[in-house]
């Protein structure tokens, strides 16, 4: 495409408006707009949404956005969390501060018992103990000096901070098991988000979908609470959750032809309402993904995403001059969790697409699927060609500037638009 070396730089940059304006009215005007359901019929749970989890999209939502509690949910995020940060044999010695009473969920150790990290892990999972789930975090959120409270807040920072870097802004945790207290909360959006992440860790897809385990040394065998597993076809599991202000909660994560579908309800009915307002949920968005290929048409709807959160860490070291191998610091106070390199949710921008290849980076656990966002490819190229077209404009107007200095014949000279 040429301009006429005649135009002035005023003109140009109105032709380029004028094009980008055109293009974004035709673009709207093909744009299908969203066929999402807000609501299906049969289901008890007040808050609900499932997805795809390997592109995002939305099949059905409702209150989706809504802030409250999440129960035993949470311990998906300690999960991933552990995963980061430890290692599976790593050797875990349980204190009395770990204990909770007969009205939890436990494992059920005592004080001064020592456990690999993944004998913990499936202790916190199947059954949802409590307890598993603080030594857990207390362990791995130890630094010198530290106490226990301190240790779990500190690591309960690194979760809100990986939340945070995800770009996940509703959802903040104060502890690592979910039992409901003040400034404690999520979004059935948000923790299917985190799950779609969660599901790029195959040990994490292993402790959802074991019915049971027991640990290295025989001394516990733990159950899975989660019904539906092993009793929906193509289930690969689950995480349930309960307590008194967040009512019965559940995650369930299933595959069929092909496709995978996350389903999350939050505050349902109880005895096996709430699941059953998974299994809806689950049949729901297969039919519907199938229908939509079949008939040809592409997303229509919402989709989710989120920022690889590991972009976030290497930006926040460059940005206040550690190397790439430093440490990030965080601060202790697992209310706030903000990282001392600064506010990284202005600043980050590459956001990880939900399909694409994926890059290992030495521990099976830590895969990630990276591809280049189209819509960022394109916000690129448009930039490039308005840059290069305002470019063209200048050079134009310094070269008619030249010709009014060399010769002030009026007649060579273009009137003003």
């Amino acid at each position: 495409m040429t301009f006429p070396s005649t135009l002035h730089a005023g003109t140009l940059v109105r032709f380029f408006g004028a094009l980008v304006l055109f293009a974004g009215l035709v673009l709207g005007a093909l744009a299908p707009t969203s066929a999402q359901v807000t609501e299906l019929s049969g289901i008890s749970s007040k808050r609900y949404i499932v997805v795809d989890a390997d592109t995002g999209e939305v099949f059905v939502e409702h209150n989706a956005d809504e802030q409250v509690p999440i129960a035993s949910l949470t311990k998906v995020f300690t999960t991933i969390e552990a995963l980061e940060i430890g290692n599976l044999d790593q050797q875990i010695t349980t204190s009395s501060s770990d204990l909770f009473g007969a009205d939890s969920t436990t494992m059920g150790f005592g004080p001064g018992e020592t456990f690999s990290l993944q004998d913990l892990l499936y202790g916190m999972m199947l059954p949802s103990g409590n307890d598993a789930a603080h030594a857990i975090a207390r362990s791995l959120g130890y630094q010198d000096g530290a106490s226990d409270d301190e240790a779990v807040d500190h690591f309960m920072g690194l979760i809100n901070q990986r939340v945070l870097d995800m770009g996940l802004t509703n959802t903040h945790l104060r502890n690592p098991h979910g039992l409901s207290e003040e400034n404690h909360y999520s979004t059935a959006r948000d923790i299917a988000t985190f799950v779609m992440y969660a599901m790029q860790y195959p040990t994490f897809q292993k402790l959802i979908g074991t019915s049971g385990y027991s640990t290295a040394n025989g001394s516990y065998y733990v159950s899975n609470t989660n019904k539906l597993l092993n009793n929906y076809v193509g289930l690969i599991g689950g995480k349930t959750g309960y307590d008194d202000e967040a009512g019965y909660c559940l995650i369930e994560v299933a595959t069929r032809n092909g496709s995978t579908m996350i389903s999350v309800t939050l505050d349902g009915t109880a005895p096996d309402i709430w699941y059953q307002d998974n299994q809806i949920l689950l049949d729901y968005a297969f039919q519907a993904k199938a229908d939509r290929e079949s008939a040809g048409r592409q997303i229509t709807g919402n989709r989710l995403s989120f920022r690889d959160p590991d972009a976030a860490t290497i930006l926040a070291q460059s940005r206040s001059g550690n190397s790439i191998g430093a440490a990030l610091v965080y601060a202790q106070d697992a209310q706030s969790a903000t990282p001392v390199a600064g506010d990284l949710e202005a600043t980050i921008e590459a956001e990880l697409p939900m399909a694409g290849e994926t890059s290992e980076s030495g521990n099976d656990d830590r895969g990630r699927r990276v591809s280049p966002p189209i819509g960022g490819a394109i916000a690129l190229i448009s930039t490039a060609v308005a840059g290069f077209c305002i470019w063209k404009g200048l050079q134009v107007s310094k070269r008619r500037e030249m010709v009014k200095m060399v010769t002030p014949d009026a007649s060579l000279i273009d009137p003003p638009d």
